[in-house]
């Protein structure tokens, strides 16, 4: 049939007519199209390979149903598919323009021809469709963001509050002297299940694919179109996004890449941030290697980007600035604190500048020069506690220390000490420490006094194993 015959026909709204222009006009691209007309409504079905150019078809479609100016019609559905699967692959309605009063000729009146013309009036077009797989995106790097993008603000909210809340104690939990380390652990798997259903909702806020074809997206070699679905791969892991687009090669590089980045981080702090520009350049270059629309733009992937850098090196220099400043970690190393540590267990210890030890504390520090050079095998850190503060005189008489000729009375001793120790005077701004199994410890008695500035902070707290979970108390004296 002839071009002028199915104009023709397509003018009167017949569907087979307008699916023929179509085809013809996307004949380069296998385009195949059916179309239904139902109460004002074209519904516009379309298959093809190539589909990733969604606003041509749209802009092809609308032009072509302004041009033949079909009576009936006022709305257009498209819904495009890839051949071989069930499910369209993306969808798009628009109203098409209703003629205005003003450009209808009134019957017995001549046109006015000192009356400038009026434009044509522009297609309507509805504003560019969101992708629920960049919410996705959005939500993984912080819950409830997925939702806001989607126009769901009070959802997105909730989703972040009640994350905060959980992540806040938690943390709180796990840093309190009194507060039980077994209930931080427990909260990790409520905090993890609600991220993952955080993100599982980000997606849900659209209805154009349901989340659970996600199986069937990424085993369909032909759906390549998303490029989101790529950086939502590789923010699981640099690479991933690159084999799920068939790029073998670059794939294997960002997964090595981030391996050796890695393992270098370990040993130079100042690759500490290596790896996460990892994950975004990753990111960034699956979205561009992926196909895209015309219509499509590259700021939302420069967001993206900045967030993955930003929040991926905070939660990296946030729990490192955490322990440098304020609170540590750290192992017992041996038995030398027994019965109050045990080795192997596990403390956390409170920093700060202005701390000032008094009698009683446990402390960790930095190992005194001689000491080292008496053990090198004794390691960079040890824990004791401060018998004597500056400018007191300790002694030793019958297995009692004396501070200031005043005895002490230390019931968290497992044994008295055995060995001699002269009287001394605590250097000014020095500190005197011993470990609780006072003949296994290889502390003040033996290579001196600590100056304060080696003197890390205070050990508060046991937070594993869990049979030993508590606080470090500080004795008094009397």
């Amino acid at each position: 049939m002839t071009s002028a015959k199915l104009q023709a026909q397509a003018k009167k709204g017949n569907p087979k007519a307008i699916a023929a222009l179509l085809e013809r006009q996307f004949k380069s691209q296998s385009l195949r199209a059916k179309v239904r007309l139902t109460r004002g409504c074209l519904q516009v079905i379309l298959s093809s390979p190539q589909l990733s150019d969604r606003q041509v078809y749209i802009s092809a479609i609308a032009q072509l149903l302004m041009t033949l100016n079909v009576k009936g019609i006022r709305r257009v559905k498209i819904l495009a598919k890839y051949p071989h699967q069930k499910a369209p692959s993306w969808t798009h309605d628009f109203l098409l323009p209703t003629p205005s009063p003003a450009h209808r000729r009134v019957p017995g009146r001549r046109k006015n021809s000192g009356t400038a013309r009026r434009r044509p009036r522009a297609l309507h077009r509805r504003p560019t469709q969101k992708d629920p797989w960049l919410a996705v995106n959005l939500s993984v790097l912080l819950p409830g963001l997925g939702q806001c993008y989607a126009g769901k603000l009070l959802r997105g909210l909730g989703f972040f509050v009640v994350e905060a809340i959980l992540l806040a104690i938690a943390l709180a939990t796990f840093f309190s002297p009194t507060g039980n380390s077994l209930t931080s652990f427990g909260l990790l798997f409520p905090i993890f299940i609600f991220y993952i259903i955080n993100i599982i909702d980000a997606h849900k806020c659209f209805r154009t694919i349901s989340f659970s074809q996600l199986e069937n997206v990424l085993k369909n070699k032909r759906n390549r179109n998303n490029p989101w679905v790529a950086v939502f791969l590789s923010q699981i892991l640099p690479g991933l996004g690159h084999l799920y687009l068939n790029k073998m090669f670059l794939g294997a590089v960002f997964l090595i890449g981030l391996i050796l980045a890695s393992n270098v981080a370990r040993v130079y702090e100042g690759w500490i941030v290596v790896p996460p520009l990892m994950y975004a350049i990753a990111a960034y270059h699956a979205y561009f290697l992926g196909s895209r629309g015309q219509g499509d733009r590259p700021e939302p992937i420069v967001w993206v980007v900045a967030l993955i850098v930003t929040l991926k090196v905070s939660f990296i220099l946030l729990p490192a600035g955490v322990e440098h400043h304020f609170v540590q970690r750290f192992t017992i190393p041996s038995n030398s604190m027994q019965p109050t540590l045990q080795a192997g267990d596990r403390i956390l210890v409170r920093k700060s500048p202005d701390y000032r030890p008094q009698f009683g504390d446990v402390v960790v520090f930095r190992a005194p020069k001689f000491a080292q050079q008496l053990d090198p095998n004794a390691g960079e850190l040890f824990i004791k506690r401060v018998i004597g503060t500056p400018l007191e005189v300790v002694s030793l008489q019958d297995g009692i220390f004396y501070i200031n000729d005043r005895p002490l009375q230390e019931n968290y001793l497992g044994s008295l000490p055995t060995y001699p120790f002269d009287r001394q005077l605590v250097p000014e701004d020095s500190y005197f420490v011993l470990g609780d199994n006072r003949d296994e410890s290889f502390d003040s008695h033996v290579w001196g006094f600590v100056p304060r500035k080696d003197i890390i902070g205070q050990a508060y707290k046991i937070y594993w194993p869990r049979s030993r979970i508590g606080a470090i108390e500080s004795v008094k004296q009397e």
